[in-house]
């Protein structure tokens, strides 16, 4: 007589190393961080980004390693980019203290002890020492991954670099519900919207960026500058595709009701296209 005996596993839907293959480092937030904050004039500490090492093993996780990440040329970035980051400077921001981290001018040493599967770098940042017409940035690479291997994700981003930027709001930053119109020139068919969502985004103090008219999926993009006066000047961004953006009649922002009423225009070879746009803050 033969007798057979078996078992069946119930399914695994994770990923089973059985201790072998790579061991992954990355930065979680990468490739980009962007940290903006209502204003404030005390002193607090941001984590602004955290590497991780994905230990394929124990005896991985428990190796004692160091992780450096490069400071980049910021300079080289605004120019591909068309940006105008500045590094952040000391005044404004210096490293939490952790004796298992160092900051220095060209970028950041983390040590990793035996077991420890991720860091934060966080960053103590005074309120108080923000310009909010300057755009503050960090741009850094992890060039040693104590004998590691570097992620990048399904679509092949990049897990080894982070752009962390710094900046403070306005008060006109926010999400506005927007009802307007846009009348084309003869031939053209007009339109108009209720109660869209647009998001106004900080560039400065006074002035704010947010998609003009209904043709913001083509990136036509708008810089709102608020006056002294409440009256506001409407200029395309300096990346916007459509350079002839500008006022086409009164434009006003009340700070009672946190309503812009927007009459703009674009400058068009058949004529011009006007926008009436009123953005009332959520």
């Amino acid at each position: 007589m033969l007798l057979f005996s078996a078992c069946r596993k119930d399914a695994f839907n994770g990923k089973e190393t059985k201790q072998s293959g790579k061991t992954f480092v990355y930065i979680e937030q990468a490739q980009e961080n962007d940290l903006h904050f209502l204003p404030f004039t005390d002193t607090k500490t941001v984590t602004v980004f955290t590497v991780r090492r994905d230990a394929a093993s124990t005896p991985d996780l428990q190796k004692a390693v160091i992780i450096t990440l490069t400071a980049q040329d910021l300079d080289a970035y605004n120019t591909a980019n068309g940006t105008d980051y500045v590094p952040i400077p000391g005044t404004l921001a210096v490293q939490t203290p952790d004796p298992s981290i160092t900051t220095s001018a060209t970028g950041v040493t983390m040590s990793f002890a035996g077991g420890v599967f991720a860091k934060n770098y966080s960053l103590n940042i005074d309120g108080s020492k923000f310009d909010p017409s300057k755009h503050y940035a960090v741009l850094l690479k992890i060039t040693n991954f104590g004998g590691f291997t570097a992620m990048h994700d399904g679509a092949g981003t990049a897990g080894d670099i982070i752009l962390v930027t710094l900046g403070v709001k306005n008060i006109y930053d926010g999400d506005y519900s927007a009802d307007g119109g846009i009348q084309f020139p003869p031939g053209g068919t007009d339109r108009t919207w209720t109660g869209r969502t647009k998001t106004l985004t900080t560039i400065d103090a006074t002035t704010s960026s947010t998609e003009a008219g209904d043709l913001g999926g083509s990136g036509y993009i708008m810089y709102l500058k608020v006056n002294a006066d409440n009256t506001v000047t409407v200029t395309p961004a300096p990346s916007a595709p459509n350079q002839t953006i500008q006022n086409n009649g009164d434009c006003t922002y009340d700070p009672a009701t946190h309503t812009f009423n927007l009459n703009y225009k674009y400058i068009g070879g058949s004529g011009d296209r006007k926008i009436n746009d009123i953005l009332t803050l959520k």
